[in-house]
């Protein structure tokens, strides 16, 4: 199995990172395009008949192209904002530009540091498009992100709340809060627990409110429930709600909040104005690409660069040792072992994402003969697809022109399964 292994971070070092449509077509990463994410939230605002969209953005500072004058680093960019209705149409636009200085190299790599920007649109409710773009001024290149939104109507009803902001820092001075989002939404390096903000919107006069939040897993499992009360002035509130995320394994998230409004000493039904509203969060490790959202899922689509038997050793492990364990293996892995990133283990999880999305059949991608080539190999310099010849059953050849390769798969049922026919060591005993 090392001899695989070997090959994998051989094809490495010639093979550009995923981002294919078509695995014949595999192009690199493209340099100096940067990369950036942006938060999305509605609020209610002082202008009747508007609620106000708040727009987040995130910019790493390695995603962008710094330049030394003396002894000072600096990057410049441009942003816009777009945002579009439901026909598409263009409604409200803002462009601007941001300079980042610093005299320290360091920073200019980080994955740490970063620039926060925010935007804010008095619109009317509805369904909007939120289009993103950044274009880094020293290498004329742009990335943009786009994102359908529904800003709600908050001066609808009596008692309503805002959308759910993510924080990474609640810093109180002098009895004045101040905040700084959670634009990626990983909780990960906040210790054991992050806070949440919100905006309640108080018009039945009720003096305070019970904060219920349950914390559950893609599959519905409830990890966490608690439930806080808070006093409550009338008209807009803002709330913070602390959220316990002590021994959340790695994995996605959905934080769902019940907030109940009280109005002491009144025989007034206030079940009509009971609110729920939820967001995702994600407990990610640093360094751990963002395609990684189960753990055991992980281990176990390592048995292409480990033993099978290491890899059910290392599953059974109680949760924080196969943590630690997991780290530590492509730890040693890491062909850079100096910087943040770990390229060998963002390569190999772009593959198995990219298996997953294009040759899921009854079993997951990554599992599939075409997957598991894919993943250890690459993607081919050439593809030669042969559907609907005649008397043979539909096939493709795979080649790979820098070890001197080439796989052959065919389609035995005709339901698009493709097997591997080129031997390769015990491909037929591994398990499907």
């Amino acid at each position: 199995m090392r001899i695989y292994l070997l090959i994998f971070i051989l094809l490495l070092s010639i093979t550009p990172a995923v981002s294919i449509s078509q695995v014949e077509t595999r192009g690199g990463e493209e340099v100096g395009v940067p990369k950036f994410y942006f938060e999305a939230l509605g609020f209610a605002s002082t202008t009747d008949g508007e609620s106000r969209l708040d727009i987040y953005l995130q910019v790493p500072y390695e995603a962008l192209s710094f330049i030394k004058n003396a002894n000072i680093f600096v990057a410049d960019y441009e942003l816009t904002i777009g945002i579009y209705d439901s026909s598409r149409e263009l409604v409200k636009e803002k462009v601007w530009s941001e300079t980042i200085q610093t005299t320290s190299y360091d920073e200019t790599i980080s994955l740490r540091h970063y620039k926060l920007s925010h935007q804010s649109f008095l619109l009317n409710p509805g369904k909007y498009q939120t289009v993103v773009q950044i274009r880094d001024n020293q290498t004329k290149k742009s990335t943009r992100l786009s994102r359908d939104i529904e800003l709600r109507n908050f001066s609808s009803r009596q008692f309503d709340v805002s959308d759910i902001m993510l924080l990474n820092q609640l810093n109180i001075e002098g009895g004045k809060k101040t905040i700084v989002p959670n634009i990626l939404g990983n909780v990960s390096d906040l210790g054991d627990g992050f806070y949440l903000f919100l905006e309640i919107y108080n018009k039945v006069a009720a003096d305070s409110v019970r904060i219920t939040y349950n914390i559950s897993s893609a599959k519905d499992k409830t990890f966490r429930q608690e439930t806080v009360s808070q006093p409550l002035n009338a008209g807009s509130n803002s709330s913070f709600v602390k959220v316990s995320a002590a021994e959340l394994p790695m994995g996605t998230y959905r934080v769902t909040l019940q907030i109940v409004p009280h109005i002491l000493n009144t025989v007034l039904d206030l079940k009509d104005y009971i609110v729920k509203i939820s967001r995702i969060f994600k407990v990610q490790w640093r360094g751990i690409p963002t395609s990684i959202v189960d753990l055991d899922a992980a281990i176990e689509q390592m048995v292409y660069i480990m033993e099978r038997r290491d890899v059910e050793r290392l599953r059974k492990l109680p949760q924080s040792e196969k943590q630690e364990a997991f780290k530590e293996i492509w730890k040693k892995r890491d062909p850079t072992p100096n910087t943040e990133r770990n390229e060998l283990m963002e390569e190999y999880y772009a593959r198995v994402e990219y298996a997953n999305k294009n040759f899921k059949h009854y079993i997951e991608g990554w599992r599939t003969d075409m997957g598991m080539v894919f993943i250890i190999f690459g993607s081919p310099n050439n593809v030669e697809r042969h559907p609907f010849d005649i008397n043979t059953k539909p096939y493709e050849v795979w080649y790979y022109y820098e070890i001197n390769r080439q796989f052959v798969f065919v389609d035995n049922t005709g339901f698009g399964d493709y097997q591997l026919i080129t031997p390769i060591w015990d491909v037929y005993q591994r398990p499907r």
